[in-house]
């Protein structure tokens, strides 16, 4: 009965009241201004830039895209922008500030199935510099929210154009252009908790940009964000440590001649833990506990138009990641350096084509003294020696947007990887989208999709020490020490395994949309089918010690239906929503569900504006039982908040709301990774100059 409940009231969120009120707009059509149907042309007319390798109108994208524009990531304080990723459908996660809970997924997949781009470029990773990935934060936050314009989620396979990682999905990050004529902005904001026992979270940032000369442009930025240590009882698994971020960006672009620009870009972020003050069972203060994260960027770059057709663009960049931990015993940095190349143009062969074809090679190295090269010989009895690895990869990738008929597109493309120890892995797509009538969409594709495993993964010696946790498929009796005793309970190394093979996955994905100037409605279904799955499976009693190590054991799959819809009622209030129905996302051969990811989710949204310079915006995101992944929250759950903007001034606007306003609690299971802040309330500025 409570299932069903909830299924019902994911559903009325994410579609019922957009398919009521969608009988009744019609009333309203023609209430709507001119300024009003402007701006949903400009919206359906919008470019993005992720999925394909040369730009497509938003109507015609060949994948299930989701676009967060810059006036939903300054509606409230962005203390990470897991929260407004979270918002969209088929992707789960940005619950908590910290656990499991904060990190995005998509499609029901682990989040290192998802590529991080900036401007379409690689960010870098610093899931491995951690002592266990899932113990470092996701590498949402380097780039100052001050800077975007616009973030755009794929979902969905997009190796045919990212190649390794992009398995889940991409999210690309798209700033700000330097502007022709000089502009700046400011903004800070606090985040005071009811609760005294949390941290508040104080917040500023500036970004500056515009001309040096009529062909030297540069745009500035930085922020600096602290959110105070949670004191909580150790033993509720409810808290946060405190921590404190800075990043600051700078670009230099040359327009050397029309058409014609060269740029270069640097930029350096810092995490850094405060303290935590946790008070145990007892009332005792805990001890400090964390790491410091550092983040270097480094690009050069040339974009250039030849003609009216042919475009071309060349990257050079290295992301570094720095990972000291509080007793400085360690190391841990990641590096990678990468060269991207792309020319694009048009065609017109018996029809019209968009075609790009472009290659890339990127080298990366690993060291982290605490999990590589901490055993003196692996379970193969091989000397392990360095706590450095290294690796390489190239590739080439097609693509050619088809225009079939008028209203009808066919994009085709592939793309070929060398690894430097997996040899060569092609990964096609196809992709239709039909206009039969205007404002009516079809659209279905299918993609391969791969994943090399990590430096890590692929490395025997690279192992780390499990207490008990990761030990429990050695259980059953069926290994034995040197002793003839099976392993019962205790530690064992965790290893990685040169002879794996790439994961790799099948896609196939169906979608119906329809859209006017009142409202929009959207269905899509997906499908992906698993092979070469890696995990940790039992190896047994090797060298003295007790060993699991990675293994391409199993297959997976996930399937599910995501519902996005909005609706103007009048034209000063308009109400969107979305829902995610994730049918299944299991192991097929162990029958365990892949991740703690919620079997229904949604997200809804009353935006009103009753005069000019005043927005409201009431929102509401509910989070269902989950399909399992070792641990479960305990309830259902819907989170309302409540923001709104007032223009002072042209330059000046102040926000306030409340984040959680009815206070709902989440409570899950030991080590879910739930947390739950409770009612907090928020106020800020942003000055524009």
């Amino acid at each position: 009965m409570q299932k069903k409940q909830g299924a019902h009231r994911a559903i009325l969120m994410g579609c019922g009241a957009i398919m009521a009120l969608a009988g009744a707009a019609p009333a309203w059509a023609n209430d709507a201004d001119s300024a009003d149907a402007a701006a949903e042309e400009q919206r359906r007319n919008e470019i993005v830039v992720t999925a394909t390798a040369t730009g497509v109108d938003l109507y015609d994208a060949p994948a299930s895209i989701s676009v967060i524009t810059r006036e939903e990531i300054e509606r409230q304080p962005v203390q990470s922008l897991a929260e407004l990723l979270g918002r969209l459908p088929g992707v789960t996660g940005g619950i908590s500030p910290t656990g499991a809970m904060s990190k995005i997924t998509i499609r029901g997949l682990p989040d290192n199935y998802t590529l991080m781009l900036v401007d379409g470029r690689r960010i870098g990773n610093s899931r491995d510099i951690s002592y266990r990935p899932d113990l470092g934060r996701q590498d949402l936050n380097w780039i100052s929210p001050d800077m975007i314009e616009r973030i755009e989620v794929v979902r969905g396979p997009m190796s045919s154009l990212y190649g390794s990682d992009a398995m889940g999905g991409v999210i690309n990050i798209i700033t700000r252009p330097v502007a022709p004529s000089w502009r700046g902005s400011f903004n800070g904001s606090i985040t005071l908790p009811e609760n005294s026992e949390r941290g508040e979270t104080y917040q500023a940032g500036v970004n500056m940009t515009g001309p040096i000369t009529k062909t030297l442009g540069l745009r500035i930025g930085g922020t600096y964000s602290r959110t105070n240590a949670d004191e909580v009882l150790l033993s509720n698994n409810n808290g946060a440590a405190g921590t404190v971020s800075k990043n600051v960006n700078a670009v230099l672009t040359w327009r050397a001649a029309e058409g014609h620009i060269f740029s270069a870009e640097g930029s350096y972020g810092l995490e850094d833990p405060l303290n935590p003050s946790f008070r145990n069972a007892a009332g005792n203060i805990q001890g400090a506990f964390g790491s410091k994260t550092k983040r270097t960027s480094l690009r050069a770059s040339y974009e250039g138009k030849w003609g009216s057709d042919i475009n071309s663009r060349l990257d050079v960049y290295h992301n570094a990641f720095n990972n000291d931990d509080m007793t400085g015993n360690n190391e841990a940095k990641f590096n990678e350096t990468i060269v991207d190349g792309l020319v694009n143009f048009s065609a017109n062969v018996l029809t019209e084509h968009k075609i790009a074809v472009g290659g890339q090679y990127r080298k990366e190295e690993l060291t982290n003294t605490d999990t590589i090269g901490t055993v003196p010989v692996d379970y193969s009895g091989n000397v392990v020696s360095g706590a450095t690895l290294s690796g390489h990869t190239w590739a080439l990738f097609a693509e050619d947007q088809i225009v079939l008929v008028d209203g009808l597109n066919l994009t085709v493309g592939g793309r070929l990887d060398s690894h430097h120890r997996y040899g060569e892995h092609f990964s096609p797509r196809g992709y239709l989208v039909w206009h039969p009538i205007d404002g009516l969409t079809l659209r279905g594709g299918v993609s391969k999709g791969f994943r090399a495993p990590s430096l890590k993964e692929n490395s025997a010696g690279a192992a780390t020490n499990s207490g008990g946790n990761g030990c429990t498929s050695l259980r059953g009796g069926a290994f034995r020490d040197n002793n003839g005793n099976p392993y019962t309970t205790g530690a064992c190394w965790m290893a990685g395994n040169p002879d794996l093979k790439p994961e790799e996955s099948t896609n196939y994905e169906a979608g119906v949309s329809y859209e006017n100037k009142i409202f929009d409605f959207s269905a899509t279904y997906f499908h992906t089918n698993f092979k070469n799955k890696i995990q940790y499976a039992p190896l047994g009693w090797f060298e003295g010690r007790w060993w699991t190590k990675n293994e391409n054991v199993q297959r997976a799959r996930t399937k599910g239906l995501e519902l996005t819809g909005s609706v103007r009622i009048i034209p000063e209030v308009k109400i969107r929503a979305n829902a995610t129905y994730m049918i299944q996302a299991k192991n097929l051969d162990t029958g365990a569900n892949l991740i703690t990811t919620p079997k229904w989710s949604a997200f809804g949204a009353i935006d009103v504006q009753p005069i000019e310079r005043l927005t409201l915006n009431m929102t509401a995101r509910y989070t269902g039982k989950q399909l399992g992944g070792g641990s479960t929250i305990e309830n259902a759950n819907t989170i309302f908040d409540l923001n709104g903007a007032f223009e002072v001034a042209e330059p000046l606007t102040v926000r306030a709301g409340v984040m959680n306003l009815f206070k709902k609690e989440i409570t899950g299971s030991t080590g879910s990774g739930y947390y739950s802040p409770l009612r907090r309330f928020f106020i800020g500025i942003t000055a524009r100059f």
